[in-house]
């Protein structure tokens, strides 16, 4: 590719030999008008360069000032949609850290070890006439059944056997909730309670719902403190043991109110509600009691097994204004 430039160029430098000698002036006049070339050539170079930056800065810039132009106009929606989708992840920080006060919500779709103590050859205390038995827990369609029937072992200290809950969390104010249908039968009791008794004390403190299988339609409320009890009959206005219904209570620094079908129906207030400052444990359960018959009726063996049927327990922080089981 050398050689063809090198021949090119040769006829002119020979012809420049060959031209007559110049004046001095001439000679002048020629190496300025040769200068004067270079520059223009120079100066042709830096406006095409010049130029060509224009140009293609120019370019780059048209989609910038586009999408300038563009961004300018739709500022407002475009926060906007950034807001709602910040507050939309907020949301579900919020939902997978449990900040919306909502602690669980249980339809027992199999039985979670990991929230609940299901008790398996417990005694149950001197007045409860059954023992514990985790087999005595069955899942449904519906959620969970808690059946009461007769001891399958003769030799057993308890003539009956059922099943309970207990939470393995410990609680300090919330709301509780339950939606369950209850047996009917003399001698059964169906709890729904929080419950604590410091180790080494006697005394204990508990908050219970409780439905008395001898008469369905009264639920009876109880606030036990320092060994006094408070115990309030509630006339539900239906019968318990004929489908389901939600019953709940909230627990506050200076309340207990109790629910039943998202409706109050009783509060506690005073000195007795603000001495309540221990955790408790949440429990269900369903029991039997000979020793108590003149509170829940004798118990009548032939009419084994009784059921409790459980769709849900839920526990938040406090009260929202709605069913959790229902929502």
């Amino acid at each position: 590719m050398v050689r063809p430039m090198l021949q090119l160029r040769q006829p002119i430098v020979a012809e420049a030999r060959e031209a007559p000698v110049r004046s001095e002036s001439a000679a002048r006049i020629a190496h300025a008008a040769r200068a004067a070339l270079g520059y223009a050539r120079q100066v042709v170079a830096f406006a095409a360069i010049a130029l060509a930056l224009a140009f293609g800065l120019a370019s780059m810039l048209a989609p910038a000032v586009l999408v300038a132009g563009v961004a300018i106009e739709t500022f407002a929606a475009r926060e906007a949609r950034h807001a709602e989708a910040e507050e939309m992840r907020e949301r579900l920080r919020a939902f997978q850290a449990g900040d919306d006060g909502v602690n669980f919500i249980d339809r027992f779709r199999w039985l979670d070890d990991q929230r609940w103590v299901f008790a398996d050859g417990w005694d149950n205390g001197i007045y409860a006439s059954n023992d514990l038995r985790r087999d005595r827990l069955q899942l449904t369609p519906d959620g969970l059944s808690m059946v009461l029937s007769v001891n399958p072992r003769p030799d057993a200290p308890k003539p009956f056997s059922s099943g309970e809950l207990q939470s393995r969390e410990t609680f300090l104010y919330g709301y509780f909730e339950t939606r369950m249908r209850v047996p009917r039968g003399e001698g059964l009791v169906v709890g729904f309670f929080t419950y604590t008794r410091p180790e080494g004390r006697s005394s204990w403190e508990e908050i219970d719902i409780e439905i008395l299988g001898r008469n369905t339609r009264v639920m009876e409320v109880t606030h036990h403190l320092h060994g006094r009890s408070r115990q309030t009959p509630i006339d539900l206005g239906f019968d318990a043991a004929d489908d389901f219904h939600t019953y709940a209570f909230e627990w506050t620094p200076d309340a207990i109110r109790f629910y039943v079908d998202n409706r109050l129906v009783h509060e506690l207030r005073g000195a007795r509600v603000e001495n309540m400052r221990r955790p408790q444990r949440l429990y269900l359960t369903l029991f039997s009691s000979i020793e108590l018959y003149r509170w829940v009726g004798h118990i009548d063996p032939r009419q084994a097994p009784w059921v409790l049927a459980v769709s849900c327990i839920a526990q938040a922080r406090e009260y929202r204004g709605v069913s959790l089981c229902e929502s």
